[in-house]
């Protein structure tokens, strides 16, 4: 308990200034002037400079960043292209996925209350599972690590 505590008061410290937002079991610091977004039972706030699509794999290439929400059933081919700063990208599990099901092998760390079961990745980014909400998210960039850790419940 005293390492979420302190993670989250260190975590307020870098945002600056910041709003709250509530669920049943926790409150989220999002900082001053980012917006909140919602897919199904995920909600994840972003830089209002950045640019937000639903339904498509392709980021915004004028924007300091872009959060991607839903994935086309199809995916299409992308326009050559160079990413912006940061992407953040969330998806649905597959329908063949428990919500309630824990990845086998692994142990969650808790994000503002909701079990995240961390999966390989790279120096820059980060691919969350979260079960609990029926969603993955890849973040990209300097950027995903402030934005993934906005995660609440809608």
């Amino acid at each position: 308990m005293g390492l979420v505590l302190t993670a989250v008061a260190c975590l307020s410290v870098a945002c600056g200034s910041s709003t709250t937002a509530s669920s049943t079991t926790t409150t989220v610091s999002i900082p001053v002037g980012w917006k909140t977004y919602t897919l199904g039972r995920m909600a994840l706030s972003v830089p209002r400079t950045w640019i937000v699509k639903h339904d498509t794999g392709c980021p915004d290439t004028t924007a300091p960043g872009t959060l991607l929400l839903g994935v086309p059933p199809v995916l299409v081919q992308c326009a050559d292209f160079a990413y912006p700063a940061t992407v953040v990208t969330v998806s649905q599990l597959g329908s063949a996925t428990s919500t309630t099901a824990r990845p086998v092998g692994q142990t969650p760390v808790t994000v503002n209350g909701i079990p995240v079961y961390p999966e390989f990745g790279s120096p820059d980014s980060l691919h969350w599972s979260v079960p609990s909400l029926d969603v993955q998210i890849i973040g990209t960039g300097p950027d995903s690590g402030r934005v993934l850790h906005t995660l609440h419940r809608a």
